[in-house]
């Protein structure tokens, strides 16, 4: 019964570390593109691509959430 349990809090922790990479990696992938050359309207204001970062920030969080939310709507995280 206690291996069972230490199990399901590994497997449960597993699927947070999970969806935090998921995260970090669209986070990862939008400053991976505007670190490439090109030319976008963007760089034309100076605070353009801050914003795109702060933006791209709120919602990768509210995208973690929303799957810490799932999760537990699907009972597959404890409460």
């Amino acid at each position: 019964l206690l291996q069972g349990n230490i199990q399901n809090q590994l497997i449960q922790f597993e699927l947070l570390l999970t969806a935090a990479t998921l995260v970090a990696a669209v986070f990862a992938a939008v400053a991976g593109v505007f670190g490439m050359n090109f030319e976008t309207t963007v760089f034309d204001y100076p605070s353009g691509f801050h914003w795109v970062l702060v933006i791209t920030g709120i919602a990768c969080i509210a995208l973690y959430f929303a799957l810490l939310f799932y999760f537990r709507y699907k009972k597959v995280l404890a409460a």
